[in-house]
């Protein structure tokens, strides 16, 4: 051990020597602070966001620093050792539902342009009554764009803020959910009505 630290200390006295380690510290700082502050690659493995995301689709994930929004990508930690990656789709208070294969906001139909045509979502159970989720302060409903093979809030609930870790950067020209004219049927019906006070034309935004 003496002998390591006389060779360590004549080491430290060469200026090249003690340039090379502040070097080699400042790349490593460099690269962890990238990774909070900048954001890292990940590589998507799995088919729950197709076809939007494939399996091999490298994906940007960047630091969280404005609110999280309806449509976005998101990496999450749902337990596994990866992250998952998976679309918000309820937000913080909102009271989900699902039925019939569609999505309802606070019992409002929701439309996602971005999904392909005659996707419908059910729950896990493919059970006809639907499911619903009732939202806390800081909690998100996250599916994945393949509805029919996806492990999302579906089958684990709804996940916590602080679960969710990146955010992907959607691509120019991205058209987000938007609210429908159309709403849940009244207890015992077993067709969605349209809202009167619907202007024909227009989106409703939540």
């Amino acid at each position: 051990m003496k002998q390591i630290r006389r060779l360590i200390q004549k080491l430290w006295g060469y200026s090249p020597f003690r340039m090379s380690v502040a070097a080699a510290f400042a790349v490593f700082l460099g690269v962890g602070a990238g990774r909070v502050f900048i954001g890292s690659v990940y590589v998507v493995d799995g088919m729950s966001m197709e076809p939007n995301y494939p399996p091999g689709t490298r994906l940007y994930g960047t630091p969280i620093s404005t609110p999280l929004e309806r449509g976005d990508v998101v990496l999450l930690n749902d337990g596994k050792e990866d992250y998952a990656v998976k679309r918000i789709i309820g937000l913080p208070g909102e009271t989900v539902q699902l039925w019939r294969g569609r999505v309802f906001i606070n019992r409002q139909m929701l439309v996602e342009p971005y999904l392909p045509k005659h996707t419908y979502t059910y729950p896990m159970e493919r059970a006809r009554r639907g499911a619903i989720f009732m939202l806390g302060e800081r909690e998100y409903l996250v599916l994945g764009d393949n509805r029919f093979n996806s492990a999302d809030s579906r089958m684990y609930g709804a996940v916590e803020r602080k679960q969710i870790k990146r955010r992907v950067p959607l691509p120019d020209g991205f058209i987000s959910a938007y609210v429908a004219p159309y709403t849940l049927p009244e207890y015992g019906k077993s067709s969605i009505r349209p809202l009167a006070t619907r202007v024909a034309g227009t989106k409703a935004h939540l």
